[in-house]
């Protein structure tokens, strides 16, 4: 039996719907699930897709991230790799999703996608970067 799982979450925000520089998105953008029985072993893959794009249709990057969760737990946290992902783009938006695969052999569900606006734009026309 599936379980219905809750979109993820960008806790980070600023203004709702968007990441900017000030999340600092050099060091990596948190994405959190919250709300969600996790048992230890259960294994969350994230997949995180950014584009060039603010609707989402001009690829920009992929990557996967797998967590093993270590203890029951009601929240499960992945950060969002700078280089090769975030670094892509400069503006665009990125768009998450997860699958829960329980330790107990029961069918993996995945969530519904989550998006947010992604600029790393800033007044005058610099883009923000680890060295600025």
């Amino acid at each position: 039996m599936s379980i219905a799982l809750d979109f993820p979450e960008f806790p980070f925000e600023e203004p709702p719907g968007s990441i900017s520089c000030l999340q600092k998105p050099w060091n990596g953008v948190l994405v959190r699930v919250d709300h969600i029985h996790f048992t230890t072993g259960d294994k969350v893959t994230f997949d995180v897709t950014v584009y060039s794009d603010t609707a989402g249709q001009i690829l920009a990057a992929k990557t996967q991230g797998v967590v093993r969760v270590t203890a029951d737990t009601t929240s499960v946290s992945y950060t969002i790799p700078w280089d090769g992902v975030l670094d892509a783009v400069a503006e665009g938006s990125i768009t998450v999703l997860y699958t829960l695969a329980p330790v107990d052999g029961s069918t993996p569900s995945t969530s519904q996608e989550a998006m947010v606006q992604y600029s790393r734009q800033q007044p005058g026309g610099t883009v923000c970067g680890p060295d600025s």
